[in-house]
């Protein structure tokens, strides 16, 4: 429930104002299929660590989860109000930086 009311919402939300104009629809594409790929890696690896670790399985998850949204919390600017070129430009100027 977490991962999905907050954690997810934030990254789909992200990918669609983080890229460029000019490259968004590449970008997005890619970043789909390396979330859909690293999706695929938790799915073969959760029954081995099932085995391995039982139900610390979902602790690790849980803390995975939690890392997430303390990244989140930390580095993804507030875009309400603000136009498509004004986060470009945040953007832009953060990794000049």
């Amino acid at each position: 429930m977490f991962m999905q009311g907050r954690i997810a919402t934030v990254f789909w939300l992200m990918l669609s104002e983080i890229f460029p104009l000019r490259l968004r629809g590449l970008a997005m594409g890619t970043a789909v299929l390396g979330t859909w790929m690293a999706d695929f890696l938790v799915t073969l690896a959760f029954p081995p660590l099932i085995d391995a670790v039982g139900g610390t399985t979902f602790l690790l998850f849980a803390a995975v989860n939690a890392a997430t949204f303390l990244s989140y919390v930390r580095t993804v600017p507030e875009t309400r109000g603000r136009s498509m070129e004004a986060i470009e430009s945040h953007f832009r100027e953060r990794s000049a930086a």
